[in-house]
This record gives C-alpha cells, sequence and structure tokens, in this order.
C-alpha cells in the first residue's frame, strides 16, 4: 500500500515536471504569429513582413517625455477627462470647502483620486482620471446620486489626466 502511494506520488511529480519543461522550451507566441496562422480552406492567409526588431518592441514600454516618476512609480500624464464636483470664489471658505468635500468623496469612493486646486481667483475640486467621456460618465452619475443638493455643479471636462504604468 505505502509503495502504491509513493510511486502514483512520483508518477504525479514526474508528469507535472515534464509538462513544465515542455513549457519553458516552447517559443514565444506574439501576436504576429496569430496574424500568420494558416488559414482554413476558402479563406485568405496573412503574411507580415517586418524586421525582427519590431517584433522585438512589440509589449515593450518606451518612456517618453509624458512619462513621470511619482512616488517610485510610471505615471502616464495625457490628455482625458475629470469630474468637476466644486468651485467657489469665496476665498474666506473655499479653500476648507473644497477639502472637506474632497475628504467626503474619499470617504465614498476610496479609489477615486481628488484633486483641489487653485485657479485664482476660484478654488475648484475635480476627481478621477479617465480616458474617455463615457468613463467619466459612469461617476459622475454615481457623484450626483451621492450629492443630490450639488447635481446641478458637477459636469465632466477635460483636463490633463494621471494613469498609473504598473
Amino acid at each position: 500500500m505505502r509503495r502504491q502511494l509513493i510511486f502514483t506520488v512520483m508518477v504525479c511529480l514526474l508528469a507535472v515536471g515534464g509538462t513544465c519543461v515542455v513549457c519553458a522550451q516552447s517559443p514565444q507566441f506574439s501576436i504576429f504569429d496569430s496574424f500568420e496562422q494558416r488559414s482554413k480552406p476558402g479563406e485568405g492567409d496573412v503574411v507580415i513582413h517586418q524586421s525582427e526588431a519590431i517584433k522585438k518592441l512589440v509589449g515593450t514600454r518606451v518612456d517618453n517625455e509624458n512619462v513621470e516618476i511619482l512616488n517610485g512609480k510610471p505615471i502616464l500624464n495625457l490628455a482625458g477627462y475629470r469630474i468637476q464636483v466644486y468651485s467657489s470664489n469665496i476665498q474666506r471658505v473655499a479653500k476648507g470647502e473644497a477639502e472637506a468635500l474632497a475628504a467626503k468623496i474619499k470617504e465614498l469612493f476610496p479609489d477615486l483620486e481628488t484633486y483641489p486646486k487653485y485657479f485664482a481667483p476660484f478654488w475648484k475640486l475635480h476627481v478621477g482620471n479617465y480616458l474617455t467621456d463615457e468613463e467619466a460618465s459612469i461617476m459622475w452619475r454615481e457623484l450626483r446620486k451621492a450629492f443630490p443638493q450639488r447635481k446641478n455643479e458637477i459636469f465632466i471636462i477635460e483636463d490633463k489626466i494621471q494613469l498609473p504604468l504598473d
């Protein structure tokens, strides 16, 4: 009985180890390989002519002037959309209100980035980083539900956004 158990365990270990060796030896599969797959009868063939240097570049990140390191993490700066939740030029209270509203939003939506900013003479609160208007619209609706007293002040704006690359 014990010999059978040891034999079974050894066979399983060899089988798992053998498949890992086979996986490690298989060539790297790329998007170009999927395009050049042989077609079925009646379908066309795709042939891609390019240098190996191009194949090596696909899937690698190229750093440029829009990438910066913030808190040890790479961030991509580009044009996108944010949601403006607050705007006021009453200097005595505007900064405090913007920061208090940012704290409330962080409580309700912990993953949502908040950006209280001063654009003379206004204090504004922008939230989020969205590539498309459609993505921003989803959060816009959520914010209007969460803050019904401010629903006429909440709207989507075009802005420079920051997206984490990792």
